[in-house]
C-alpha cells in the first residue's frame, strides 16, 4: 500500500490511520519523541553541501533581481535603478527563491512513490500585498501547501499518486493573518501623533534617524545633536496600509515568464515570480509610492539612518528607496547576531551592499562597514544574584524559509535532543535550584517546555514575555544556546558566560570559528551536554565564576573576541553623530 505524504499540516487528520511519512515536519510520539516515520533532508549533514546550496539561491537571486529590474522599470514606465529594486523587493525576492528552493530539494530527494492530497487553493489567497504579509503567509499551511502542490505538479508527477481532497471555501489562516496586521494598538496611534506634531514644525530634517534599536531618549538626544532639532520617528506600522481596501485589488496579467538558465528550479521561479509577486510592486506600485510620500516623515532628506526601519514595512521600504534613488545617504547598523560570523547570511551580504554606509557591532573590516558596537542599549551594571539563566533558541517557525546554520528538521531535533540530555543530567543536581530558563516569547511548534520537563520536572522558567537583555544583568551566569544576537549581548557586557553550540562549527566563517575553539579550550564554549555540565559543577560558587570568569588568559581572549563581533560602547551616540556628519 502506497503511503501519504504530509508536507503540511492543512490536511492533517489525526484520526486518519492510512500508513504517513512526515516530510521534514515535526510529529511526536506521546512520550514527546520524534516519530520514526519523519523524512529528512540528510543532504544539509554535509555542511558543504549545505553551503552550496545557500551560495546557489544568492546566484538564483542576483540572476531574478536583474530580471525583476527590467521587467518591472518596463511595467510601470520607469527608470529605477538595480539599487532602488534591491531596497523595494530584495528581502522578499531571496526569500521566496529560498522556500521554494528547500521544497523542491526536499520533493526531488524522495526516492519512492507517495500519494499526495491535494487541495485547491484561490490563487488570488497567496499573492501578498508586501512584505509583511508575505513574512506571515509564507509560514502558514495553505501558503505552502499550495506550493508543494506547484511543484509536484509542474516536475515531480512522477512521483506521486494525486489524490483532490477538496477546495478551501473559508481560509481562516489568511483571515486571521490580516486581522493582526489591520489591528492598531493604542501605543501605535500615539506614536504617529507624536511624530505628525513634531513633524509638523519647521525644523532641520536633513537627517532621518528612525528605528535605531536604541533608547527613544538615546535616538531623540542624537536628532539633538545632528539636526539641531527635536524629532521623534518610528517606522510607521502595517495597519496604516493593510486597511486601505483598494491596495487589494488584483489584476494580473498572464505574463511570459522571466528568463532563466536551463535548470528545471529556475524555471520554475521563472513562472511562479511573476504569479505571486506582491501588488505592492505590481498592481498597487503607485498606489504605494503615492501614499509613501503622504507619510509625516521628511520629504526628502540628505541622510537616513535606521536598523529596524527596513525589510519590516512596505512603507517605509518604499519611501527609503525613493529617497536613496534621489540622492539620499542610506546608513543602516546591525541589528543582531550571525552578522560577519557565518559563511553564509543574506542579510550581512544584502544590508551592506544597499547601504553607503553599514554600522557593525564589531570590526567586521569591509570595505563600507564601520564599527560602532552592539546598538542596542545595555547596561554593565550587575545586581548580585545566584540566578544562571539559559536562553533557549528553538525556530519559531514550522517551514524553514532561507539556509541557516540550525535550518532544517535534523538540526532542530539535535539541538532540542542536546537541551533535552542537559536537563536531564541535571535532575537532582543542586545547580537545578539556581537554573532559570527563558524561553521565546512567542510560542513554537516544538512544545519545548513540554519536551524539557518530561526529562526533568524540577526545571523552572522565567516569564517569557520579559526581554532576555534586561534579564542578562539578574543573573549571576547566563547559558546561551547558539552563535548569535544572545551571546553577543551577554559578552559585550562582559557577563559570565558558558555557550552550548551543538551545530557544525565549519558553517562559522574561519575567524568566528577559530575564536570558538580557543573559547573550547578555556572552558566557554561547550559542544556535549555532559562538557557543559561539569564546567557548572566546577563553577559552583559567586567567588569561583569570578575567579574563572576573570582570569587573565580568558579575558584577554574575550577582549579580543568582543572587539571582533560586538563591543559595548559608551560613546555611541557621540560616535554616530560623526559618523553621520562625514557621509
Amino acid at each position: 500500500m502506497k503511503e501519504k505524504l504530509i508536507t503540511d499540516f492543512l490536511n492533517y487528520n489525526k484520526s486518519d490511520n492510512s500508513r504517513k511519512k512526515y516530510l521534514e515536519l515535526p510529529s511526536f510520539d506521546k512520550k514527546n519523541n520524534f516519530k520514526k516515520n519523519i523524512i529528512y533532508y540528510k543532504k544539509w549533514d554535509n555542511y558543504k553541501t549545505k553551503l552550496s546550496e545557500a551560495k546557489k539561491n544568492l546566484k538564483i537571486y542576483d540572476h531574478f533581481l536583474n530580471e525583476l529590474t527590467i521587467f518591472l522599470n518596463d511595467y510601470h514606465n520607469v527608470k529605477y535603478s538595480k539599487r532602488y529594486w534591491s531596497i523595494i523587493l530584495g528581502q522578499w525576492l531571496f526569500k521566496f527563491i529560498s522556500s521554494i528552493s528547500i521544497k523542491w530539494n526536499l520533493v526531488n530527494s524522495l526516492k519512492k512513490k507517495y500519494i499526495f492530497q491535494k487541495k485547491e487553493i484561490n490563487t488570488r489567497d497567496i499573492i501578498p500585498l508586501g512584505i509583511e504579509d508575505f513574512n506571515k503567509m509564507s509560514l502558514s499551511n495553505y501558503w505552502n501547501h499550495y506550493y508543494y502542490t506547484r511543484i509536484i505538479e509542474n516536475s515531480f508527477l512522477n512521483k506521486f499518486i494525486i489524490k483532490k481532497s477538496g477546495k478551501i471555501s473559508k481560509n481562516y489562516e489568511r483571515d486571521t493573518i490580516y486581522q493582526k496586521l489591520k489591528n492598531k494598538s493604542v501605543t501605535e496611534r500615539t506614536s504617529l501623533f507624536i511624530q505628525k506634531i513634531l513633524n509638523f514644525f519647521p525644523q532641520n530634517k536633513d537627517t532621518l534617524i528612525f528605528s535605531t534599536y536604541m533608547t527613544n531618549l538615546q535616538e531623540l538626544k542624537l536628532n539633538l545633536i545632528t539636526n539641531k532639532s527635536l524629532l521623534y520617528y518610528k517606522s510607521l506600522r502595517p495597519y496604516l496600509l493593510y486597511e486601505k481596501n483598494k491596495l487589494f485589488e488584483i489584476d494580473r496579467k498572464n505574463f511570459k515568464k522571466l528568463n532563466s538558465s536551463k535548470s528545471s528550479l529556475e524555471r520554475f521561479l521563472g513562472k511562479e515570480l511573476l504569479k505571486c509577486i506582491p501588488t505592492a510592486y505590481l498592481e498597487n506600485f503607485k498606489n504605494v509610492e503615492n501614499f509613501a510620500k503622504q507619510i509625516p516623515f521628511p520629504k526628502s532628506p540628505k541622510k537616513i539612518f535606521t536598523t529596524l526601519g527596513i525589510y519590516r514595512s512596505t512603507l517605509m521600504d518604499s519611501y527609503i528607496a525613493r529617497n536613496v534613488e534621489n540622492g539620499s545617504s542610506l546608513i543602516l547598523a546591525q541589528h543582531g547576531g550571525a552578522y560577519f560570523q557565518n559563511k553564509f547570511h543574506f542579510s550581512t551580504i544584502h544590508e551592506s551592499k544597499i547601504s553607503d554606509k553599514y554600522l557593525s557591532w564589531g570590526n567586521a573590516r569591509k570595505k563600507n562597514v564601520v564599527p560602532i558596537g552592539v546598538i542596542k542599549s545595555l547596561s554593565n551594571s550587575f545586581k548580585r544574584s545566584n540566578k544562571i539563566i539559559l536562553e533557549v533558541r528553538v525556530r519559531k517557525t514550522l517551514y524553514s524559509g532561507e539556509i541557516k546554520i540550525d535550518s532544517g528538521l535534523l538540526e532542530e531535533k539535535k539541538y532540542l535532543k542536546n537541551l533535552c540530555t542537559f536537563f536531564a543530567l541535571l535532575k537532582g543536581n543542586k545547580i537545578c535550584q539556581k537554573l532559570f530558563i527563558k524561553l521565546h516569547q512567542h510560542k513554537t511548534i516544538w512544545n519545548e517546555k513540554k519536551h524539557f520537563l518530561s526529562h526533568n520536572s524540577e526545571l523552572k522558567f522565567i516569564d517569557e514575555k520579559k526581554h532576555m537583555i534586561k534579564e542578562i544583568n539578574s543573573a549571576n551566569l547566563i547559558i546561551q544556546t547558539y552563535c548569535g544576537t544572545g551571546h553577543l549581548e551577554s559578552l559585550a557586557i562582559n557577563k559570565p558566560t558558558l555557550i552550548l553550540f551543538v551545530h557544525n562549527l565549519n558553517l562559522l566563517n574561519n575567524r568566528t570559528k577559530n575564536y570558538f575553539i580557543k573559547l573550547m579550550k578555556l572552558g566557554i564554549v561547550h559542544k556535549t551536554p555532559k562538557s557543559l555540565l561539569k564546567m557548572l559543577e566546577k563553577l559552583n560558587s559567586d567567588k569561583k565564576i569570578n575567579s574563572w570568569w576573570n582570569l587573565k588568559k580568558r579575558q584577554s581572549l574575550l577582549k579580543k573576541y568582543r572587539e571582533e563581533f560586538g563591543f559595548f560602547n559608551e560613546k555611541k551616540v557621540k560616535d554616530l553623530k560623526k559618523i553621520i556628519s562625514n557621509i
